[in-house]
């Protein structure tokens, strides 16, 4: 039965127009239903995330027949990464069996232009610029939103039979449609490097070492993106030294061939910071509405898998969408969402979970330099974490096989290579229980199946 104040001619209202939300009206609106989408600002934005699809992303934007987004953008393809500790380095290529596609690396505002623009060309999407001001809940459920158009004073409302807040991360509506325990682990500081040239061309690069982490991958034929973590709740303070301290913390991490650009990179001061979250999804059922995207669920961008589970996300809820027949039927569109919130880990969790662990790996010395060793030895043990990397092996017991993997085969080459006393025996034993300490609360945060359980109970056998 629909709601009284509901526009039996909208089937879906979208609120925001970013990665998700517009990929989401493109992909509904193919489907045949009718779509409103309101976004506070359709200029192009200069932002420092979003610019690596990892080859699972771009699997799934071409599942939904969506790869021209990526079309008349300068995107580079990018091929794997090449892991760099110290004076060190490995190279790992993305898994390429079955036609497996390479990832891309772009700026974020062309590739997002390039959605919006195909929305705005839709007949059954309308797509209004405004600031949404509150959510318009009738008898216990969303049917719509007031907002306010761009330059405009008066608010104006809109309803539909579904709302989707996909409004990014820093949504004004998250706590309304979830309980969010939302963390702020760091800060990346962005630069862009051009006119050079790094050891591997088209592919990512990690930079390891007694410093905070770094990774760098292409934006354009010209430009390199370099994001440098700083971690803590409050973003690096950019006062008269702090090019200097750039330059003397960095710059000799940086690969020999890029170190001029990065010199100038830093000169030119054109600097910009985003937050890092941790945000595990906790959505709150509530008829009318579902949330998506980073409003919904983040994790640590180091790994560069935020729009690939973004991609996941939208295809699930669109497929389960598309199965509605009426959407005037509350109950049918409520089985829809909650399907989607009880599967949607299914694509996601390897993704957020290698995240937010390779992250507390780099900063631990000894399960840094084990990671590096570990994939170097190749075979499986680069080319399947590379497939988890890169989203196209989701296999969450894999996943936490290699990652208990690499702690215990750092944990033997140090007892191989020591003397092998009691201290040195206990000290290199510290690393399996860093790693599953790691692991643990990250299993943990994603939606839990009898498979965790099992896990866990075996990573509390091994400490």
């Amino acid at each position: 039965m629909s709601n009284t104040g509901v526009n039996k001619e909208v089937d879906v209202l979208i609120v925001g127009a970013g990665i998700a939300g517009a990929t989401l009206a493109a992909n509904l609106a193919k489907m045949g239903k009718n779509i409103v989408v309101v976004e506070r600002d359709l200029s192009e934005r200069d932002v420092i995330i979003g610019e690596l699809l990892q080859p699972g992303g771009v699997q799934k934007l071409d599942e939904m027949g969506f790869s021209s987004f990526i079309d008349h953008i300068d995107a580079q393809p990018v091929y794997g990464y090449d892991i760099i500790f110290e004076e060190q380095d490995y190279v790992i290529p993305y898994p390429n069996k079955n036609g497996e596609p390479s990832g891309y690396g772009f700026r974020n505002g062309a590739f997002l232009q390039n959605i919006r623009k195909h929305i705005l060309s839709q007949q059954n999407i309308r797509v209004i610029e405004g600031t949404v001001t509150h959510l318009i809940e009738e008898n216990n459920t969303i049917v719509g939103v007031s907002y306010k158009r761009k330059l405009a004073t008066d608010e104006e409302s809109v309803y539909a039979h579904l709302t989707v807040v996909t409004d990014g991360p820093l949504s004004e509506f998250r706590e309304k449609l979830s309980k969010p325990v939302n963390k702020v682990n760091g800060y990346f500081l962005g630069l862009l490097l051009k006119n050079c040239d790094l050891p591997f061309p088209n592919h990512g690069h990690l930079v390891m070492g007694d410093h905070p982490p770094m990774v760098i991958y292409p934006v354009t034929s010209s430009a390199w993106r370099v994001l440098i973590d700083f971690k803590g709740e409050k973003p690096p303070r950019m006062g008269r030294d702090f090019k200097k301290f750039l330059l003397e913390e960095f710059e000799s991490a940086i690969p020999q061939s890029a170190r001029t650009a990065f010199v100038a990179a830093v000169e030119e001061g054109k600097f910009k910071t985003f937050p890092n979250h941790r945000l595990p999804a906790s959505p709150i059922k509530k008829a009318g509405a579902v949330l998506l995207g980073d409003a919904l669920n983040m994790r640590h961008p180091l790994t560069g898998g935020g729009m690939t589970a973004a991609f996941n996300d939208v295809l699930r809820l669109s497929n389960n969408l598309e199965k509605v027949k009426d959407f005037s039927n509350n109950g049918q569109i409520g089985k829809a969402i909650q399907k989607f919130y009880e599967t949607r880990h299914l694509g996601t969790q390897t993704t957020n979970i290698l995240a937010d662990g390779l992250y507390g790996v780099v900063y631990n010395p000894d399960l840094r330099k084990a990671f590096f060793e570990y994939v170097s030895r190749g075979d499986k043990y680069a080319e399947e974490t590379c497939s988890i990397l890169a989203g196209l092996n989701k296999d969450k017991k894999l996943l936490l096989n290699h990652f208990i993997g690499m702690a215990r085969y750092g944990t033997q080459l140090r007892i191989t290579n020591s003397e092998k006393s009691k201290e040195k025996v206990t000290q290199s034993l510290t690393m399996v229980k860093d790693a599953v300490g790691i692991i643990t609360p990250l299993l943990l945060s994603e939606k839990p199946d009898p498979g965790n359980k099992l896990m866990l109970e075996a990573l509390n056998r091994m400490i």
